[in-house]
């Protein structure tokens, strides 16, 4: 590219570029890239070193699968072939290309749109494993990068390393290479913007960038994997600096904003004495003083309260609800499930006593004289104490004084659900419970303007719990103990992963169905309950109250009841295909039995992904648990669920980089504290629009 060509800062549309008409740029921002910001922070999937391609004419096929190698080999399409086999009727594409040292049969099965994207002279890059065909060596289902036509020139090729990029609808990796090159070549240079304690060591935006779409043939093959080059760092920077600036702002934003002040007396320090059933342990009392100092500070309070399992974390927030209820105002519990709805009523009724009169439970299913009734005492204020789910942001809902909110499980509501509330003229107080035990890392990126208390210790009394990892054809010795256990008096939780068979996709499961037909036999004097997702609010809320007043001595459920479900007679869990679960979710499962003085039992039965599983039977620290989980599945997998309110970085990663983030953090208390700079602005509003960190909360 001409150096007389006029530079484009990188707030460029795509646009701009050579080739980039109107179907390139609508298949380009559907996968995110609208600027050349985000089509250079789009890294390169995988890197070919050339020195490792190999010439067909040299390649050497090893009958044992186990010691077969990847091979890499570029070279030219001679003769392309589709057809559909006789036998199974499946569609087969053939390809034959060569590079001048001999030929090499390329094989794809039931992939008939791989023939639409070849001509006779394309240049193909494959990778795969060599398998011995009739017509000689051939690889079957290789991937493969197109470079182009025999006669194109490309510079690329100078390079050791080239780099690769995923296809994206039309755009095919090749044209996104020449569209990153052009990018490099046009892009303006930014001006520096990060803190020089930040910045120090690491080269600057554009050179960054330079390393990683075009590798110098000195780099390190094993960084440029891993991510783990100064190129790398410096990217990595820009995001969760950008990311902390954000947070920070928003922290600063709330902090000065004014709050409701809530008062307090002796005369009510006495008054929720009274509702305690056991004296609170040390981090109970320690965090009800956090959230007390926060709700009579006249600031908003915006607090994240977390613990293990059965650490105490509900009786924590309803003390913060009773000292708001018992002053004259309202205070709600927003919970994702009526599983969980349901299950705090209960227990909250239980604290209230007499008092309990001062409680509506609002859902969704509710029937209208019943939903009418509890939308009239909520708008009126004689409720003091809203537990409801979603049906909570109906517009019919209207409160009296609502000073304070309580969010249960806060990663399951989207962003826009919780800013429901405030869009009716409120600004409450804001406690956020998280019944996942979360790492100092990702709590920091999830809830990073929310002030945190911790409850690192377990209630007097609670049983630690016998875990033990079988498999399945030891699975009679799991039944034994939960006959046992049953002929005690006791009660008994099964857990299924899938509703269906063919819910958790090809691998056969034993379903729920399957289970029940199981139990049922094996069981045949003891009442059995069945639970799941699909059944009807009515349906599952009898069968809940079946199995919590004791007449269900076993629950067949799926993970509807990994929260919420308190019923301390239960003693044992089986959980069958263990291997489907994340560590955190089992670790919650596990915490459903142990609640009561009886020796409790969870057992995992499960073939395979044991040495994972092992974790929960080495330990019961939730937090060490859900550290391995983020280790092993990344923070999106981590929830379960990809809406968990986090950036989707490019070249950041929350785990990887949790002690860069950390840095990031305090760099940015310190760049709000002293004033931002006019680049530091301009790139914060270029990477909210490139991470959507304004739906952060």
């Amino acid at each position: 590219m001409a150096e007389s060509l006029p530079r484009f800062p990188l707030a460029t549309k795509v646009t701009a570029l050579r080739g980039v008409g109107p179907v390139y740029a609508e298949a380009l921002e559907a996968a995110g890239i609208q600027t050349l910001k985000d089509l250079l922070w789009a890294l390169p999937h995988r890197y070919v070193d050339r020195g490792s391609l190999q010439k067909i004419g040299e390649l050497d096929f090893r009958p044992d699968p186990g010691d077969r190698e990847i091979v890499t080999v570029l070279g030219t399409i001679q003769d392309l072939r589709q057809s559909t086999t006789r036998v199974q009727r499946m569609s087969l594409t053939e390809a034959l290309i060569t590079d001048g040292t001999g030929t090499l049969r390329l094989v794809w099965f039931n992939q008939p749109y791989v023939g639409k994207l070849f001509r006779a002279g394309d240049r193909v890059l494959v990778f795969g494993p060599l398998a011995s065909g009739r017509h000689g060596l051939e690889m079957r289902g290789p991937a493969f990068e197109l470079m182009g036509r025999g006669g194109d020139e490309d510079n690329l090729w100078v390079r050791r390393y080239l780099p690769l990029y995923r296809k994206l609808g039309p755009v095919m990796g090749r044209a996104r290479q020449r569209m990153v090159q052009e990018a490099l070549a046009r892009a303006a240079d930014p001006e520096e913007w990060l803190p020089a304690e930040l910045a120090r060591g690491v080269p600057g935006t554009l050179a960054a960038l330079r390393l990683l779409h075009q590798p110098p043939d000195d780099s390190d093959p094993a960084e440029l994997d891993a991510h783990a080059t100064p190129a790398h760092q410096r990217l990595a920077s820009e995001e969760l600096f950008a990311f902390a600036l954000g947070v920070t702002l928003r922290r600063a934003g709330r902090m000065a904003r004014r709050g409701q002040a809530v008062p307090t007396t002796p005369e009510l320090r006495e008054r929720l004495k009274d509702y305690l059933p056991f004296r609170l342990t040390a981090a109970q009392r320690q965090a009800f003083r956090e959230i007390v100092a926060d709700l009579t500070s006249g600031r908003v309070m915006h607090r994240l309260l977390q613990g293990d399992v059965g650490s105490g974390k509900t009786l924590v927030a309803f003390l913060a609800m009773a000292m708001v209820a018992e002053t004259g105002c309202q205070a709600a519990l927003l919970v994702p499930t009526e599983v969980l709805a349901r299950q705090h009523a209960a227990t909250i009724q239980r604290l209230l006593k007499e008092s309990a009169g001062g409680m509506v439970l609002l859902l969704g299913p509710m029937k209208t004289a019943e939903k009418r009734q509890a939308l009239a005492r909520i708008a009126s204020g004689e409720a003091s104490y809203i537990i409801g789910t979603h049906a909570l942001f109906q517009e019919a809902v209207s409160f009296s004084r609502l000073q304070l909110v309580v969010v249960d499980e806060q990663h399951r509501f989207g962003v826009r659900q919780r800013e429901a509330l405030k869009q009716k003229g409120l600004d409450p107080h804001w406690l956020v419970m998280s019944a996942t035990p979360i790492p100092r890392s990702l709590a920091l990126a999830l809830f990073g303007d929310l002030e945190q208390s911790v409850l690192d210790e377990l209630p007097p009394g609670r049983q630690p719990i016998t875990t033990r990892l079988l498999d399945p054809a030891d699975a009679e010795r799991a039944w034994e103990l939960v006959r046992r256990e049953l002929e005690a008096g006791h009660q008994a939780f099964v857990v299924s992963p899938a509703i269906d068979p063919q819910d958790e996709g090809k691998v056969p499961l034993r379903d729920i169905q399957a289970m029940e037909a199981l139990l049922r036999a094996l069981f045949p004097d003891f009442e059995l309950a069945v639970v799941h997702g699909r059944l009807k609010a009515d349906a599952m809320a009898e069968r809940m109250e079946a199995f919590v007043a004791g007449r269900a001595r076993i629950l067949l459920a799926t993970t509807v009841i990994e929260v919420g479900v308190d019923v301390a007679n239960a003693t044992v869990m089986v959980v069958d295909h263990a291997e489907r679960f994340g560590l955190s979710q089992l670790h919650q499962l596990r915490g459903r039995v142990g609640r009561g003085e009886a020796r409790s039992h969870f057992l995992m039965l499960s073939a395979s992904d044991t040495e994972r599983l092992r974790v929960l039977v080495e330990t019961q620290d939730g937090f060490r648990i859900a550290q391995k989980d983020l280790e092993l599945r990344g923070p999106g997998e981590f929830f379960g669920t990809r809406q968990a309110g986090l950036p989707q970085f490019q070249a950041a990663d929350l785990v990887r980089d949790r002690q860069l983030l950390n840095l990031c953090r305090e760099a940015a208390d310190r760049a709000v504290q002293r004033g931002l700079s006019e680049p530091q602005t301009v790139w914060l509003k270029q990477e909210q629009a490139r991470l959507k960190l304004a739906e952060i909360s």
